[in-house]
Formats: C-alpha cells, sequence, structure tokens
C-alpha cells in the first residue's frame, strides 16, 4: 500500500511542480517580458535551461529543508497531504493570475500535516527553529526587494547616462541578469514539489541518499519546466504589464535583485546551519516589481496599479492557512482510510 501511495505522491508532485511552473515562471520571466528585453517565447527559454542548471547543482539544499527539517518524521500520508493540499490552492491562484508563494503552500502543507501529527498523537516534532527562520524570511525578503530594487534602479538609471553602453549593452545586461534568476529560483523552488519525499524516496531500497537527491530534482525541473510552457502566461500577463510599467532597467534592476536576495537565501543558510530556507521567490519578484515601478517613477501611487497590489497582498495572507488547513484534513482523512486511526 505504501509503495502505491509513494507512486501517487510522484505523481502528485508533478502535477504540483506544473503548477509551480504555471504560477512561478512570471518570477524570473516577467522582468524581461515586461521591460522589453525577451519576447515571451525567448524568455521561456532561457528559463528553462537555467532552471535545469540550478535545480540539478543545488536543489537538494532546499529540498533537505522541506524533506526532513519542518518535521523530524514525515511520512509518505503526510508527503502526500501536503503535495495535495499545496497543488490545489496554487492551481487555484494561478487561474485567477495571482502570484502566490508556492514556497509557502509547500511549507504550509508540511506544517499542517506535522499539527494534524501531533492532535493525533504521533510520534513527531516540529521544527519550530526552523519554521520561524522561514517565516522571518518571508516577511523580510519583499519589503528588502521593494527598498533595493528601487535604489538600484536609479543607481544603474545614473550609471548608464554617464557611461554609454546603449540600449542593446543593457538589454544583454538584463537577460544574463534573468538566466541568473532563473537558475536561482530552480535552486530553491524545485524542493516545493519534491522536497517532501526527500527522506522517502532515499530510505527505499531502490535508491541511495545520493540517487534519490538527483533523481527528484531533475524530476521536479523538468515538470516545473513544462507547466511554464504550457500555462505560465496567465500569471506572468500580471506581474509583467499589470502591476506597474517596466523598461530595460526596470527589467536588469529586478532581476539582479531577485536572483542575489534567492541565491542567498539558498545558499548561506545552507552553509551556516545545513539547511537553505525555501524563500518565497514570487515574494521577492513582485517586491522587486514594485521597486522598480518605484524607481522609475519616484511615486507610489504613479507607478502601482495598488487595487492589484493589495490584492496580490491578500492572497499572500491566505497561502499559508488555506494549505495547512488543506493538509491537515487530507492527512486526518488519509489516516482514517489507510491506517484506521
Amino acid at each position: 500500500m505504501e509503495i502505491l501511495l509513494l507512486g501517487l505522491g510522484l505523481a502528485l508532485a508533478a502535477v504540483y511542480a506544473m503548477g509551480i511552473g504555471a504560477n512561478d515562471t512570471a518570477n524570473s520571466i516577467a522582468g524581461p517580458v515586461g521591460g522589453g528585453v525577451l519576447k515571451y517565447r525567448s524568455a521561456l527559454l532561457v528559463f528553462s535551461i537555467s532552471v535545469l542548471l540550478g535545480a540539478i547543482l543545488q536543489g537538494h539544499m532546499v529540498m533537505k529543508t522541506l524533506g526532513k527539517g519542518v518535521v523530524s518524521n514525515l511520512n509518505i500520508y503526510g508527503a502526500v497531504s501536503a503535495s495535495l493540499a499545496a497543488l490545489i490552492w496554487v492551481y487555484i491562484a494561478s487561474y485567477l493570475g495571482l502570484p502566490v508563494s508556492t514556497s509557502q503552500s509547500a511549507t504550509g502543507g508540511v506544517i499542517g500535516v506535522g499539527l494534524a501529527m501531533i492532535i493525533l498523537g504521533q510520534n513527531t516534532k516540529l521544527n519550530l527553529d526552523v519554521v520561524s527562520k522561514i517565516i522571518i524570511s518571508w516577511t523580510i525578503s519583499p519589503l528588502l526587494a521593494i527598498a533595493l530594487t528601487a535604489i538600484l534602479y536609479i543607481v544603474l538609471e545614473r550609471v548608464f547616462s554617464r557611461v554609454k553602453i546603449g540600449e542593446r549593452g543593457i538589454r544583454g545586461l538584463a537577460i544574463l541578469a534573468s538566466a541568473w534568476d532563473g537558475y536561482a529560483f530552480g535552486a530553491n523552488d524545485v524542493a516545493n514539489a519534491t522536497g517532501v519525499y526527500y527522506a522517502i524516496v532515499g530510505s527505499t531500497t531502490f535508491f541511495s541518499s545520493l540517487d534519490s537527491r538527483f533523481l527528484l530534482t531533475l524530476y521536479g525541473a523538468l515538470f516545473i519546466i513544462l507547466g511554464g510552457v504550457l500555462l505560465g502566461r496567465r500569471v506572468v500577463e500580471t506581474m509583467a504589464y499589470k502591476i506597474t510599467k517596466l523598461d530595460p532597467i526596470g527589467s536588469l534592476s529586478s532581476s539582479i535583485i531577485s536572483a542575489s536576495s534567492t541565491w542567498i537565501f539558498t545558499t548561506i543558510p545552507y552553509m551556516l546551519f545545513g539547511y537553505g530556507m525555501p524563500i518565497s521567490t514570487t515574494y521577492i519578484s513582485v517586491g522587486t516589481i514594485i521597486g522598480a515601478g518605484i524607481g522609475r517613477h519616484r511615486s507610489i501611487r504613479q507607478a502601482l496599479n495598488l487595487k492589484l497590489v493589495l490584492g496580490i497582498i491578500l492572497s499572500w495572507f491566505l497561502t499559508l492557512p488555506t494549505s495547512a488547513t488543506l493538509s491537515m484534513g487530507f492527512y486526518y482523512l488519509f489516516t482514517k482510510v489507510f491506517l484506521g486511526m
């Protein structure tokens, strides 16, 4: 029965990975598309290559966090419950064109399972230290992204007015920054789809820990790319065109801050604590686009579609409790059906 559940879970992980691609492809390509740096299809190509590299080379850093760091002994029933809860919320948001955090959705699903296991009296531990670090990163990252991108836009605008590199040079730099952004996204977000299966697959007789890590990152990355190609346009259009009006300097500024922030949260905590932080690349990316608009227009009211921004923020507040509540319900249902608890 557990093998069947594992197969179901990995199928759900593929569906969720496609949902991540549908919602989060915009995080890396909305800037260059909205700023006129790349056409949509060209941006998807850059995104696909860079995400695959980031997932393979660094995806294991955050995979360990969601697989073992939040809940001490996540079982197959919990993994399936967390995946199912997260994918339902992400697909609803993607249909509405709302850029929500797939990291927050996945983490909320795992937290909900941990709470359900505690309520049911099962032997587990919810690692509040890791959870608190994750929540702090969610709070700080968009605010820093807004401020840093607005400042960087103003600095780059002045530099480029003195150093005549031309619009073609700016576009070239923006494309490179977009590729780095995709790489950082792949390193951080592939764990959202497959991280909950890291410990489970690695403990089977078929795979070593190294094999499971590589196979799960590759598996997740390919379905993220597929979801972006097939379903990503709606959220891309929201972030690229509806929040603010971007230009090539805004695209460059947005990608630099988004890429560097995501890469730092992925890599530095892993080096210090052994757990990369599943930062919300959506929070960072939306923050950088807001910051680019403010930097360009020097005014919040003139720069932003405030009604849309408030709607996006509301969806962010709903993400964690919604995914956690759904996963608690699914875990309770699965344990009743399969374990009779």
